[in-house]
């Protein structure tokens, strides 16, 4: 497991060079033509994937949204890897509505998110690395029990007695529901980048956050991975990019 950690961990320092305590600073960044940042009436659930709401070339839009998930999709992060006042994760909801001066690629507008979120709220904040406790996707010893997509299958999900079916999705889906389900963050380090068809047993799981993949009536998650996708799930520590919010504002800057 440790080569496929270091290895992941040397990549990520090789594209954020200077990563220990960089303040964040957003003046050369592209700006949104308009923008409206304002404090959001609340209510009912803001899902549970971070993205751009507004399909329109140029366009930006997250309505009723806590501001993690804003803060997630600007600097393109997980949420474990955020820290920062507890109320930035479900006390305060926003709605933010934004158009850049013509088409705009996804991660261009991320850079103008950025810049909103410094100058609206006067946010502060650096980036540092961190080494957490986290459970590690690898390769086990066999050849992976994944097949690959087919290029004209739509993703998408569904669930059985015995397991639950991902369709057409890298394994980072997976990682993605374990962490938001489990008692500490998963990391996929199998260097698997394709998308895949898979099933997996997933009972083992408590019916709450913070399970321990071993508290459910099924078997464990453990076991699971091992079992049915041929990978393994090893708990360790991790050096993770982090994200630190020193101090930011509740209410936006007038639009």
């Amino acid at each position: 497991m440790k080569s496929y950690m270091m290895s992941a961990f040397a990549a990520f320092t090789l594209l954020s060079p200077g990563l220990r305590a960089q303040p964040i600073d957003v003046s050369g960044l592209p700006v949104f033509e308009v923008a409206s940042f304002k404090r959001a009436a609340g209510g009912g659930p803001p899902g549970d994937i971070p993205r751009n709401m507004d399909p329109s070339p140029g366009h930006f839009g997250m309505r009723n949204v806590p501001l993690r998930y804003a803060v997630e999709w600007a600097f393109d992060l997980k949420d474990y890897q955020i820290q920062g006042p507890d109320w930035i994760k479900f006390d305060e909801r926003f709605d933010i509505e934004a158009r850049a001066s013509g088409p705009a690629s996804d991660s261009q507008m991320r850079l103008m998110l950025q810049r909103l979120l410094v100058e609206r709220l006067q946010m502060k904040a650096h980036r540092e690395t961190k080494d957490l406790a986290v459970y590690a996707l690898v390769r086990g010893k066999g050849e992976p029990k994944l097949k690959p997509a087919l290029p004209d299958e739509q993703p998408h999900m569904a669930g059985r007695m015995t397991a639950a079916e991902f369709h057409h999705f890298p394994l980072s889906r997976l990682t993605f529901m374990l962490t938001r389900r489990m008692d500490r963050p998963v990391l996929d380090l199998t260097g698997l980048t394709g998308e895949y068809d898979y099933a997996i047993d997933l009972s083992g799981l408590a019916n709450h956050p913070d399970s321990t993949g071993e508290d459910g009536p099924g078997p464990s998650v453990f076991s699971a991975v091992q079992k049915d996708l041929g990978l393994k799930l090893e708990p360790g520590k991790h050096p993770v990019g982090m994200l630190v919010i020193d101090s930011v504002n509740k209410v936006p800057v007038e639009n």
